[in-house]
């Protein structure tokens, strides 16, 4: 049930935001001015890394960590092409990758575009793409990505639906607290983060939080490096440089082990040849 609810609600965004997106671009080709705020400010880019800890069940709780790196390029006045890396381990399972975002922005209101890519781990191999939304509302930015995802992993391979949203509220223009929740395929979790950055300095400290099923919960926080483009606060290199970067959204403890070990899945009691039960039973 919740594999299904992901796939449709994921399918659905997708679908309504390529709709939006398109006729979007479509009207505001025919009212933008030739002097338009662009989309992106400049060639740009972020480097970030962090640590800390997770857990879950049947599992040993240890360090985690996670490196990504993104550039950002204006494509004329009103689009944007954004590339992200990165790499993240946690309980014995490492994934890295890379998305592409290809985007059409107004700094003042929004953000609309697709994303595509492919995530490597070590139980799966995950092929996200999708629509991703951003809406700024004066202190407040709501963002949702989500849509359709093929997970490649130790037993099968799946078709499946993943939707990842946060709201977020810059206390001043150089800290940010955000809180939101996401669906990929049976997984669900809530999570919060911060980001605040040092007056007048292109660095940045963070922190992402995250708890979710099979009693999953972790913790990383370290720094972002800005570089390329101009000086200028956190709330506008949110909205005028580089969006945030997806590598590191779509870790999932377990995801694509083997169902009987209760990783990420079906959770099916069998050994893969239908003989044994969970306990061991015939």
């Amino acid at each position: 049930m919740i594999r299904k609810r992901a796939w449709l609600t994921g399918a659905a965004l997708t679908g309504t935001l390529a709709i939006t997106a398109f006729g979007g671009s479509s009207f505001a080709a025919d009212i933008v001015e030739p002097g338009c705020t662009p989309a992106v400010s400049a060639v740009n880019g972020k480097l970030q890394a962090g640590v800390g800890f997770a857990d879950a069940q049947d599992e040993s709780g240890d360090i985690a960590w996670e490196a990504g790196g993104s550039l950002s390029f204006p494509l004329g006045c009103m689009f944007g092409l954004q590339l992200d890396a990165g790499v993240k381990d946690q309980l014995d399972d490492t994934q890295f990758g890379g998305i592409a975002h290809l985007f059409m922005r107004d700094p003042e209101s929004y953000l609309l575009g697709i994303t595509g890519g492919v995530l490597d781990g070590d139980h799966a191999t995950l092929y996200p793409v999708g629509s991703e939304i951003e809406l700024y509302l004066g202190s407040f930015t709501l963002e949702a990505w989500g849509g359709y995802i093929n997970i490649d992993g130790d037993d099968d391979n799946k078709d499946s639906g993943f939707v990842i949203a946060d709201a977020a509220f810059y206390l001043t223009d150089d800290f940010r607290v955000s809180v939101g929740g996401k669906i990929v395929d049976d997984y669900e979790g809530l999570r919060a983060g911060l980001e605040y950055q040092f007056g007048g300095m292109p660095m940045s400290l963070y922190t992402n939080a995250e708890v979710g099923d099979d009693n999953y919960v972790s913790i990383v926080g370290g720094l972002k490096f800005y570089f390329g483009g101009e000086d200028k606060s956190l709330i506008h290199r949110h909205r005028e440089d580089d969006p945030r970067n997806r590598t590191l959204d779509l870790f999932v403890p377990g995801i694509g082990k083997n169902h009987n070990n209760n990783g990420y899945g079906d959770g099916d009691a069998t050994d893969g040849g239908g003989d044994l039960t969970t306990d061991g039973k015939v």
